[in-house]
């Protein structure tokens, strides 16, 4: 995901981006770069293997670059031997943290450059959970950066404590953006499965309970597939960006797209 405030004034425009690897070649392309020169951006997307000299790796060096993006959150790379100096002087980047490998969980990477202050409140295998400013214009905010949990174990615990930062801060705007792993809707996936209406119903009373409302988007309806295109694909939109009631009317404008990697190029 994308996400550009422009000056984040109450009136600013933001655009946030999701941009799955290599899930979606045929679709819509990005509104020119040339629209984003003048904006800050917030870049979120999946590692699938994190070896920095990949040819994915030196994609996202450039979609920093051509995005202005100052904060970018990566998931599920799966490499537990890149460091945070690594990071920085491979992105060219101000700070980073790393959260890492767990079992078959891939590690978390948060890149921030010097625009945004970014205090890190709390951070797991599933999140970042932080609290943050644009410099120029001195604007507080939270952002919470999510990787949910695919074997839907730990649901409640992770909401739990995004709920927990949600009203302890609920006087700021606050984004949640990531791969949240759950759809909020049957509509969601397409598949030779029925969606879990059970789970769609959790999902939904979770972030009902923080206050956070799902913002629309542009382009593609889904945002993974498990790629068996031989046989009968699933496709389903994990990848979504939620904001509260204050980050609504602090930033109307908001604008989400759905863009392949591909289309970046």
């Amino acid at each position: 995901m994308v996400y550009k405030p422009n000056k984040l004034k109450r009136t600013g425009r933001i655009r946030v981006t999701n941009i799955p690897w290599s899930s979606f070649n045929r679709l819509r392309r990005q509104p020119s770069r040339r629209h984003w020169r003048n904006e800050s951006s917030f870049v979120e997307l999946p590692g699938s293997g994190g070896n920095l000299s990949s040819s994915k790796m030196l994609h996202l060096a450039r979609l920093i670059v051509s995005t202005n993006a100052q904060v970018i959150f990566i998931y599920e790379t799966r490499n537990s031997k890149v460091t945070s100096t690594a990071l920085i002087n491979h992105f060219n980047v101000h700070k980073a943290r790393v959260v890492p490998t767990e079992g078959q969980s891939g590690n978390l990477w948060l890149l921030i450059k010097q625009d945004v202050d970014v205090d890190v409140l709390s951070v797991s295998q599933h999140f970042f959970i932080t609290l943050c400013e644009y410099k120029q214009c001195m604007k507080k905010f939270g952002l919470v950066c999510v990787y949910g949990d695919p074997h839907h174990q730990k649901m409640a615990s992770i909401w739990a404590q995004i709920k927990s930062f949600v009203l302890t801060y609920s006087n700021l705007p606050i984004l949640c953006m990531g791969d949240l792993n759950n759809i909020m809707n049957v509509n969601e996936k397409m598949g030779p499965r029925p969606a879990n209406v059970r789970r769609i119903s959790e999902f939904c009373c979770l972030i009902k309970d923080c206050g956070l409302f799902d913002h629309s988007y542009n382009g593609p309806s889904y945002t993974w597939t498990n790629k068996r295109f031989s046989t009968n694909p699933t496709y389903e939109r994990l990848d979504r960006c939620l904001g509260n009631a204050d980050w609504c009317a602090s930033f109307p404008n908001t604008i989400v797209y759905h863009a392949s990697s591909h289309d970046e190029e």
